[in-house]
């Protein structure tokens, strides 16, 4: 019988035995500070009346210590912070073994004085996710060579070193410099659907490692993983990201474009020049249907959710419609997809480290349990 690491890399790769085999090679080469393998847990999504088989079961491993979790103290009221904090899933306490073993061999594919900072990264328990994230943003290209750090493109004015840039590469012959955030907050967004998350922070430090100046040759891009995309279909845009993306290009003069992504959606490239996104776009490699899992969870209180939507007055954010952007790929949105009845779990138990025990509640069950999604 096998086992359920197994069975996932059965459904995304062709030859899953060989790829198992390197990515527990790879594992071993990165001494990581805590055991995948003994982390990884498997959660059933059983068929529902009208959906007869069911979702694909969620398999991931969990990390301790992330500073993510429903364990965590709960919200005193719907402006505390602490909910952005108070949920488990993918990205904030548990991974995709699929996103680490790609993340991994983009990894070691690099030079080996450029693996010490991503290794430091992978290794801290807190920096683990994030770190995943910005590795994956280098299988996103096409025709993709010399790919190394970053570096440093500009100085701080006491004289001092600035912050390299993530990563240097070319792409199709064009150089770009490729700067990349992971916002695991922003998992809140999709529950929440109109919540207001997306603010200033959103688009914090991004920018300052780059010139003040465009060059005229290589390109200085921005890239944001979050979980919710940014427009739900045409003309339903969430006006804040769009015009806090406007605000940072406006600001930040050698910045060409930032590019957003969910965990599992397209990708979108904007910029102030159409000419950038015209560039930018053919060269995203959007990846196949096969490469990762059809959905990822986050298991969120709903009684904390209703608090949150019971707070008045959406902030609205002034834009000038100077942000051009297309959509990679075929330029529309990912399609959403919802069950008829969303899946609903509570969290009976926990293990002695606090990990939650997950236990399905079946549609039109009564449940007093609030932790569930």
């Amino acid at each position: 019988m096998k086992t359920a690491l197994e069975e996932l890399f059965d459904r995304h790769y062709s030859d899953a035995t060989r790829e198992l085999q390197r990515f527990r090679e790879r594992l071993a080469k990165a001494q990581l500070g805590f055991d995948v393998e003994a982390g990884i847990r498997e959660q059933k999504m059983p068929p529902q009346a009208g959906f007869q088989q069911g979702l694909p079961s969620f398999i991931y491993y969990y990390v301790l210590g992330t500073q993510f979790g429903s364990v965590k103290k709960l919200p005193v009221d719907a402006h505390d912070p602490a909910h952005a904090f108070s949920s488990d899933g993918i990205g904030l306490n548990m991974g995709c073994p699929i996103r680490l073993s790609r993340a991994l061999e983009a990894l070691f594919s690099l030079k080996p004085e450029d693996q010490e900072e991503p290794l430091a990264q992978l290794r801290a328990r807190k920096n683990h996710f994030p770190c995943v994230e910005e590795l994956l943003w280098l299988t996103l290209w096409k025709q993709q060579t010399k790919l190394c750090r970053g570096g440093e493109l500009v100085q701080r004015a006491d004289g001092n070193k600035a912050a390299d840039i993530d990563w240097f590469f070319f792409s199709a012959g064009v150089p770009i410099y490729l700067e990349v955030k992971f916002r695991p907050t922003d998992w809140i967004r999709t529950p929440d659907r109109d919540s207001t998350n997306v603010n200033e922070k959103f688009f914090g430090k991004i920018g300052r490692k780059f010139p003040t100046e465009k060059s005229a040759l290589r390109r200085c891009l921005a890239a944001i993983t979050g979980f919710a995309e940014p427009i739900a279909g045409f003309g339903d845009a969430d006006n804040s990201f769009f015009s806090l993306c406007e605000k940072k290009l406006l600001s930040t003069p050698g910045l060409n474009g930032i590019l957003y992504r969910s965990l599992l959606g397209c990708v979108y490239v904007c910029s102030l020049e159409k000419e950038v996104v015209a560039q930018i776009a053919p060269l995203v490699r959007f990846p196949d249907f096969y490469e990762y899992p059809f959905g990822y969870p986050v298991v969120f209180n709903r009684q904390l959710r209703e608090q949150r939507s019971g707070i008045e007055g959406r902030k609205r954010f002034p834009e000038q419609g100077r942000v051009f952007f297309a959509i990679v790929p075929e330029n529309r949105p990912t399609p959403q997809f919802q069950p008829q009845f969303p899946y609903r779990f509570q969290i009976p138990q926990r293990n002695k480290n606090g990990e939650p025990v997950f236990e399905y509640i079946p549609p039109f069950l009564n449940s007093s349990a609030a932790n569930d999604e």
